[in-house]
């Protein structure tokens, strides 16, 4: 099987599940518009893979049974569905039409509700009865009785011996509001939506509770009254006639239409409309040219239903996808089937991060609601854990970083790379730490914003940053760093101007150099001139580089070659020349490990700081013990380096005793 018949057959099991949900429990899996959607897919796979369909009656009930049984009214004029079209130039070559015809259109919401039959015999209401599948429908008379409210319903009609009249059974907003607190007043659990709610109502054996509804009329088969007459003669009689439902309905040209359309669904977004409705419905106003055009199999060719654009879809998610960006931030990308959402097809929407998909349990191979925030960014809403069918696992990512491998900062909501390789902002927050340039106050939401911002385009550009710029730095949920951080941060970054050169070299970030690399760099040549003069060859003459670290350093040296002119400029050290005749170090060609914690005058140093004390001092410092070993400053007698330093013989000394030996450095 194909994965794009895998996708088909799944889109068809989810739409069954989805259509039992609407008509047999009070809450909806998807909303309507995912559900349109989802059909569409089915439709349009089933149109160019006629072999390949599955068994399903997800078009032939276009309205829908109440409960799958009991479908005993025949229709003797099927009550047909209309197409529908999804733009505004189709509806300008419908409407076109029917003027060339001879008739004007008239303009009625699509109202979204339960489609009925009303059948009057005598002059009194003798049954009423669902679509069905458009040819067999399910008699509700009974239990449209039990609806305590029922508005547009004449019991009577004056004056017939026989007339069916076709409408929407709905709930406006003011009769969904007051079932509903009537519903839950009853111990029931609420229902989700308008449509919903008259599918339950209309479903229930038994209420139990006051409930209202609204009967909309459309439609009198055989009725050879134009829509005008129809409207005023249902109105006569005691219904609501749907063509009556818009200030203006009666248009003879396509442009004026379609002001009517886009102003219709202004309203309708705005929730300034009574009824609830997802379209608009155009149909030809002279009953003369019906006949004439006929109708398909499903639908007049007289009429047409505009939907207008769903803000939300539902599809499957099949891959989350973890990114680094600009700001050095870790992004998870959902990806899933595409999908059709407010005019755009769409494979991929934000997931925010981790503990956004957490707390929503959200899982690669769930069914997934995807929507435009803002109409323009498209992002995933939610999941339905109901229905999984148990390959779904919960989401564990990976803990480093998917460009560099790179452990990941996930101390905060938002999960950061630190390695500078990876982005701008991982650059920058790098090179503030306090292995680096160590500017206390710039963490990782302050980089970010820094980056966001513009104000910082490298890492030399912290050094030209006023005051003024960092007080009022945009941060999130509309706060600024403020006055009093801002000064201290331009402190720090003043003060890191003096920072060692091993450092500098080190906040560069180049690509597989570390602390341990920019104090052996800054040892052997001192200055950044003398190492930015220095080829591969050279480079190699430092202890711990071969051939590929000193190809990448020294293109690194290349490419950041502005940078360390801009740094320069802005007075950071740059290393000074050691003269020739200068005095022996205290500890030239030692090598030195330093264990345990450090006391007395060493106490403040974190283990790099001793690191960089112990190689301006000519030492080699390193982590384990060896028999090239030199010293051990040792704070802890009894560790395993200790021990390990005893057996080799290898001399160990106390920080107190190793301040004394390099206090002239």
């Amino acid at each position: 099987m194909t994965a794009e018949r895998t996708t088909y057959t799944e889109n068809v099991r989810l739409a069954e599940r989805a259509n039992a949900a609407y008509y047999q429990s009070s809450e909806p899996i998807m909303s309507d518009g995912a559900f349109d959607a989802l059909l569409e897919r089915i439709g349009t796979y089933e149109e160019a893979h006629p072999d390949q369909t599955v068994s399903h009656q997800l078009f032939s009930a276009p309205g829908g049974g109440l409960d799958g049984e009991g479908a005993d009214v025949a229709h003797e004029v099927p009550m047909l569905s209309l197409d529908k079209v999804r733009t505004l130039e189709e509806i300008g070559k419908f409407v076109q039409l029917m003027i060339s015809l001879g008739s004007p259109v008239t303009l009625e919401p699509k109202l979204d509700g339960l489609a009925i039959s009303l059948e009057y015999r005598d002059g009194r209401l003798f049954r009423a009865s669902t679509r069905g599948d458009g040819r067999t429908g399910e008699d509700i008379t009974g239990r449209l009785a039990a609806i305590s409210h029922l508005t547009g319903v004449p019991e009577t009609v004056p004056g017939a011996d026989v007339l069916e009249v076709r409408g929407e059974l709905l709930m406006s907003k003011s009769d969904f509001s007051e079932s509903n607190a009537n519903r839950v007043a009853s111990g029931k659990a609420a229902f989700a939506n308008p449509r919903n709610a008259i599918a339950g109502t209309v479903r229930a054996d038994t209420l139990g509770y006051d409930s209202s509804a609204t009967f909309i009329a459309y439609d009198v088969p055989g009725s050879d009254e134009d829509a005008d007459l129809f409207a005023t003669h249902l109105q006569q009689l005691g219904f609501i006639p749907s063509n009556g439902l818009l200030d203006e309905v009666f248009y003879a040209d396509d442009e004026s239409v379609l002001d009517a359309v886009e102003r219709f669904g202004f309203a309708r977004e705005h929730d300034d409309y009574p009824y609830p409705t997802d379209g608009i419905v155009i149909k030809a106003v002279r009953a003369g040219i019906r006949p004439k055009l006929g109708a398909t199999s499903r639908a007049p060719r007289w009429a047409m239903a505009y939907k207008y654009e769903a803000k939300k879809a539902t599809t499957v998610l099949r891959d989350i996808v973890m990114d680094v960006g600009r700001t050095g931030n870790i992004s998870f990308t959902g990806v899933f089937d595409p999908v059709h959402v407010d005019g755009s097809t769409i494979a991929r929407a934000t997931l925010h991060n981790f503990a956004f998909i957490n707390e929503r349990d959200i899982r690669v191979g769930d069914t997934v609601e995807v929507y435009k925030a803002n109409d323009v960014i498209p992002r995933i809403n939610r999941s339905f854990p109901e229905l999984r069918d148990g390959t779904q696992q919960p989401y564990d990512p990976v803990r480093v970083s998917p460009k560099s491998g790179s452990p990941l900062d996930t101390g905060e909501v938002i999960w950061r790379s630190t390695d500078p390789a990876d982005s701008l902002g991982s650059w920058v927050s790098y090179a503030v730490s306090r292995d680096c340039l160590d500017i206390e106050g710039i963490g990782g939401e302050i980089a970010a914003a820094l980056v966001e911002s513009e104000l910082v385009g490298d890492i030399a550009d912290l050094f030209s940053l006023t005051v003024e710029e960092l007080t009022t730095l945009q941060l999130g949920e509309g706060r600024t760093l403020g006055g009093r951080n801002a000064a201290k941060i331009a402190g720090e970054i003043e003060a890191a101007k003096a920072q060692p050169l091993a450092r500098v070299i080190t906040a560069l970030g180049i690509r597989r150099s570390g602390r341990t690399f920019g104090r052996r760099l800054a040892a052997h040549f001192q200055t950044m001139a003398a190492l930015r003069s220095a080829d591969v060859d050279e480079l190699q003459q430092v202890e711990g580089v071969g051939p590929e670290r000193a190809r990448l350093f020294r293109d690194g040296l290349d490419r950041l070659a502005p940078v360390l002119d801009k740094l320069a400029a802005a007075g950071v050290n740059m290393g000074s020349q050691v003269a020739d005749d200068q005095a022996a170090r205290p500890l030239d060609g030692m090598t030195v490990v330093v264990t345990g914690a450090m006391t007395g005058a060493l106490a403040a140093l974190s283990r790099n700081e001793m690191n960089e004390l112990i190689e301006r001092a000519g030492g080699r410092a390193s982590g384990s013990v060896s028999k090239k070993t030199s010293l051990l400053v040792c704070g802890e007698a009894g560790s395993s380096k200790w021990r390990k330093a005893t057996e080799l013989g290898v001399r160990i000394v106390t920080p107190e005793v190793f301040a004394t030996m390099v206090e002239s450095v």
